[in-house]
C-alpha cells in the first residue's frame, strides 16, 4: 500500500488525526483534551494504520497544522511529526489550521474567514479564497482583537475550531498554496501566534524590573 499521508492537528482543544489520501483522508480519530497527547498520539496512529491494514512503511509523508494555536498541543504534535519523519525518512508537509477549518467550511471553494478563540479577549484570524485554482491568502494568519471587524470585502463564510482536522489537512496535499513541504524539519518551528503563558509572565517580570 502506497501514497498514505498521516495527518495531524494539534492546535485546537480537540486534536485529530487522519491517515489517508488527498482524495481518501478517511474518518480520522479526535483526541478529547491533551493531558496525555503524546501517549494518545501513538496509540491513535496505531489504532490508524491498523484499521487500513497499514505500517509506517507505508507512509509516504506526515501533513501538520503549523498553527497558530494552543502552544502545548502544538509543541507536542510538531515534536511528534518532526521524530517520525527523522526515523523514517519521510517529507513533512505544513498548513494552517485555519486553512483547514476554512477547507471544511467551503468544501475547497468560497471565500472564508476562519476564526479561534486565542483567549485573553484575541482571536486567531485568517481569509483565504479557495477554489480549483488552490489556495489565496487574503489575510495571513494572526491575533486580532475578540469582537473587531476584519476589513474585507464581499460575503464570506465563517470557520471555527470546531471545523478543524486533520482529514481537512489531507486534502491540502497536492493543491497550490495548500499543505507546503517543510524543507529543513529539524531546525523548523509552527507558528504559535503568542508565547506560552510561562513565557509571556517571564516576560512581563522582566519589563517590570526594568522599568
Amino acid at each position: 500500500m502506497t501514497g498514505l499521508y498521516l495527518a495531524l492537528d494539534t492546535a485546537t482543544d480537540v486534536p485529530s488525526l487522519a491517515l489517508g489520501t488527498p482524495e481518501d483522508p478517511g474518518p480520522g480519530i479526535r483526541i478529547q483534551g491533551r493531558r496525555e497527547l503524546s501517549r494518545d498520539l501513538e496509540r491513535s496512529v496505531a489504532q490508524l494504520l491498523a484499521a487500513r491494514g497499514a505500517g509506517v512503511a507505508d507512509l509516504e509523508g506526515v501533513v501538520v497544522a503549523d498553527g497558530p494555536g494552543s502552544f502545548t498541543g502544538l509543541r507536542i504534535g510538531i515534536a511528534f511529526a518532526k521524530g517520525l519523519c527523522r526515523a523514517r525518512r519521510l517529507p513533512l508537509l505544513a498548513a494552517p489550521s485555519l486553512l483547514g477549518a476554512a477547507w471544511t467550511a467551503v468544501r475547497g471553494a468560497g471565500l472564508v474567514l476562519a476564526e479561534y478563540d486565542a483567549l485573553r479577549g484575541d482571536v486567531y484570524r485568517a481569509a483565504y479564497r479557495l477554489g480549483p485554482f488552490g489556495v489565496e491568502v487574503l489575510l495571513a494568519p494572526a491575533l486580532a482583537t475578540a469582537g473587531s471587524v476584519a476589513d474585507l470585502p464581499g460575503a464570506y463564510a465563517r470557520a471555527s475550531a470546531e471545523q478543524a482536522s486533520a482529514a481537512a489537512l489531507l486534502r491540502l496535499v497536492g493543491v497550490s498554496g495548500g499543505a507546503l513541504a517543510v524543507a529543513d524539519p529539524a531546525g523548523w518551528e509552527p507558528d504559535y501566534g503568542r508565547p506560552a503563558e510561562a513565557e509571556a509572565r517571564y516576560r512581563a517580570r522582566q519589563a517590570a524590573q526594568g522599568a
